[in-house]
């Protein structure tokens, strides 16, 4: 063996094969493989060891695309430079391979750049054939799916990283359902701006009402209510005020518009009803039940689906017995298919002990907020409660739409936690899930209770937050998708069980292979950690690979199985492996 250095390139394990032309095992670096280190290392006329014009051409190809580039993972007990040496021996002259250098030491992965004498999927095969090596793949470029907004102010906008917004918005952005409901959330408030540019577009229209002709034309007892109705002067027109104004913008501001703040929902049907008083709020609450009755009565022909209602509003230290009026109107909203959200009291103490209304209500349908900062702990200044909070999100300097057509970066308090819970709600009914769409109009009680559990029961854990809230913790709407893509792939079983997240995302495994045995098609359940890749291979018990799928990859909302055509295989017994870091699972299967 002759080596020749010179520069970052090494040219090492020359030999000589049968036809009497040579294969060389070539170590380099990419950026120094120029015509002067050819020439440096080459002699074109006799050549070095056999090294001649075929190195040449060869070293010319290196220049090529990036995907152009070979990625291979071998076994841990691999050596790498007695693999290349057997490999160029057995695919010389078709191509050599050089060694461009290691990606990851801990998984043995490096990369290669293989000089092309047949087509790719050829030279990919033949790397996936050799036992060495556990995955073969060509170079690619990545996509970049972070689907951040556009918005001029999103990076003043921390609180939605932080909820896991953004790996939502990958799925879905909002609007409308699996079957194309318009999705609404009714916000109670003081006033709004209806004219706000970044609002506009997103809010309700009562499309059953024809504006401005005095008449109630959808006979629900207020005239031209097109957009709503202000309770507060019984009118439909509204007071402009600042709070209301900045509650809809995390909600649902228009996202990627280019202008202003993101919402929640880049796309939201928002309901204004204007409150101040506590006959209004429960006259307000009584036209949200309305119009969710009327439309779950018509299946979506008249009325609106309104899927939470956000209340930043309430009365310091009064127990919900005071109003039992008020706290009586939850309970029949929830069965038809509305959640509320409830901000409970920007004061420094325990509601369980001084009370509080509405968040010392008691409804299964009703979620109550704290107000968390940066820190994730709570704020300042925010009510808790053991038993009667239930959960924290982001409400400490928020940025969002204020008044004349402006945006403010300071909105902070209970007032600003309370929309990232109803937003998230609403975001979550618009994933691609036919159940969740089928059961809101079917069982809309049902639905609403599978939404609150999705998301109390996936919150972020928050130490501090332990002993003040019931769930412990902080508003995570990324992981209350993950419950939910579990829930939408379960089977009923599973569902009763409750354990479906878990099992679905959990861990990379094997859930089941089925039927076994099997005549024609095999069916493989899998589970995935994060919806991260898995590798999954089937084997006869000769040993023989009859089935390599290398990249398998969950994608939201999809089954996580996969389909065999087995129909053609020799009877017998075969299994079925998944391959992770640190083991290797195998189930077995008979086919007849």
């Amino acid at each position: 063996m002759k080596q020749v250095i010179l520069s970052l390139i090494v040219i090492t394990h020359c030999f000589t094969v049968a036809s009497g032309q040579s294969s060389c095992l070539i170590y380099a670096s990419p950026d120094k493989l120029d015509e002067a280190n050819i020439e440096g290392i080459i002699n074109p006329a006799k050549g070095n060891n056999g090294v001649g014009s075929s190195a040449r051409q060869y070293f010319t190809t290196i220049k090529g695309s990036k995907e152009d580039l070979l990625i291979i993972q071998f076994e841990q007990t691999i050596d790498v430079a007695q693999f290349m040496v057997k490999v160029n021996r057995l695919a010389f002259p078709n191509y050599l391979l050089i060694h461009l250098r290691q990606l990851s030491k801990h998984q043995n992965i490096h990369l290669f750049k293989p000089k092309i004498g047949m087509d790719r999927q050829g030279i990919l095969n033949f790397f996936l054939d050799q036992p060495e090596v556990l995955s073969a793949s060509w170079n690619a470029p990545v996509q970049f799916r972070d689907s951040i907004p556009n918005d001029e102010l999103y990076d003043t906008q921390w609180n939605m990283e932080r909820i896991g917004a953004p790996k939502v918005w990958e799925v879905t952005t909002g609007g409308t359902s699996f079957h194309g409901h318009e999705i609404v959330v009714a916000v109670l408030d003081k006033g709004f701006d209806l004219t706000h540019p970044d609002l506009f577009a997103n809010y309700w229209r009562n499309e059953a009402e024809i504006p401005n002709d005095g008449i109630d034309n959808d006979d629900n007892g207020y005239v031209d209510d097109v957009y709503g109705w202000n309770f507060r002067q019984n009118s439909p027109i509204f007071p402009v005020e600042r709070h209301g104004t900045s509650v809809n913008g995390i909600i649902g501001a228009v996202g990627n518009n280019g202008i202003g703040t993101a919402g929640i929902n880049w796309n939201i049907k928002m309901m204004p009803l204007a409150i101040e008083y506590v006959d209004e709020v429960i006259a307000a609450f009584d036209y949200v039940l309305e119009m969710r009755e009327r439309y779950n009565q018509s299946n979506g022909a008249e009325g609106a689906f309104v899927v939470a209602t956000n209340g930043s509003f309430g009365i310091d230290g009064a127990p919900c017995e005071e109003y039992p009026q008020w706290g009586s109107m939850y309970d029949p909203m929830g069965q038809a298919g509305v959640l509320s959200v409830a901000a409970t009291a920007n004061q420094d103490w325990d509601v369980d002990q001084v009370g509080d209304i509405p968040t010392s209500c008691e409804s299964e349908f009703l979620i109550t907020v704290t107000n968390t900062g940066q820190d994730d702990n709570r704020a300042d200044g925010s009510a808790f409660g053991k038993e009667t909070i239930d959960l924290g999100a982001p409400g400490e300097s928020t940025s969002t739409t204020s008044l004349a057509a402006g945006y403010r970066e300071d909105f902070s308090g209970t007032s600003s936690a309370c929309p990232h819970v109803s937003g998230a709600i609403a975001l979550l009914y618009s994933l691609p899930c036919a159940l969740i769409d089928s059961m809101a109009l079917t069982s809309p009680a049902a639905a609403a209770a599978m939404m609150r559990d999705a998301v109390l029961k996936n919150t972020a854990p928050i130490a501090s937050l332990a002993d003040e809230t019931v769930t412990g913790g902080r508003l995570d709407v990324y992981e209350a998708m993950k419950y939910l893509h579990a829930y939408c792939i379960a089977s009923e079983s599973e569902i009763k069980e409750g354990n479906f997240k878990e099992l679905y995302l959990g861990t990379k495994d094997l859930i089941r292979v089925r039927p076994n045995p099997t005549s024609d098609f095999l069916y493989i359940d899998y589970s995935s950690l994060d919806f991260r890749p898995l590798r999954i291979r089937v084997y006869n018990m000769l040993g023989q690979k009859m089935f390599s799928d290398r990249h398998v990859e969950p994608m939201p909302f999809e089954e996580q199985t996969i389909r065999l055509n087995v129909n053609d295989w020799p009877s017998g017994v075969y299994a079925v492996n998944l391959f992770d870091l640190s083991r290797k699972i195998t189930f077995k299967f008979r086919k007849d």
